[in-house]
């Protein structure tokens, strides 16, 4: 059974996208949290009570809450002329998913070194990622801005 989703108006889309990008910059802030702890970790500059395992839980928990989120930013119906901005958005947030999902397997292979070397490798993708967010809404508002003429 399929469920058809109603399409968006533009000003309701870009409410949506609004709301959507307040959620993701509080995950955005997690995982760099996330990140900085474990290398200070990996460095023993941590409190006590801190290790890469309890680390690693939490980052699994905040991932999987992250990818039902993305999940909801896919269901948007866009207007007719910002799909194509919609379809590059959705391409961008699963590749962000991608380098979270790649930080979290570098905690299972137990090397130190390259949980660190990976670590900063995703945080890189994940900073490229949020710039062509940043692009896209910005084509997003330059549309609001054509569309209010």
């Amino acid at each position: 059974m399929s469920v058809k989703v109603e399409q968006l108006s533009p000003q309701e889309y870009i409410v949506r996208w609004n709301q959507f990008l307040e959620r993701f910059i509080v995950f955005e802030t997690v995982f760099s949290e996330y990140t900085q702890t474990s290398k200070n970790i990996i460095k023993g500059r941590c409190l006590v009570d801190e290790n890469l395992e309890l680390l690693n839980d939490y980052f699994q928990r905040n991932l999987r809450v992250f990818k039902r989120f993305i999940d909801q930013v896919t269901c948007l119906n866009p207007p007719r002329d910002l799909r194509e901005i919609n379809r590059q958005l959705q391409l961008v947030m699963v590749d962000y998913v991608a380098s979270a999902e790649a930080m979290v397997t570098a905690f299972d292979e137990g090397d130190e070194l390259k949980l660190y070397q990976q670590l900063t490798l995703s945080r890189q993708q994940q900073k490229e990622h949020r710039m062509r967010i940043s692009t896209l809404l910005n084509e997003i508002a330059a549309y609001k801005t054509q569309a209010v003429k």
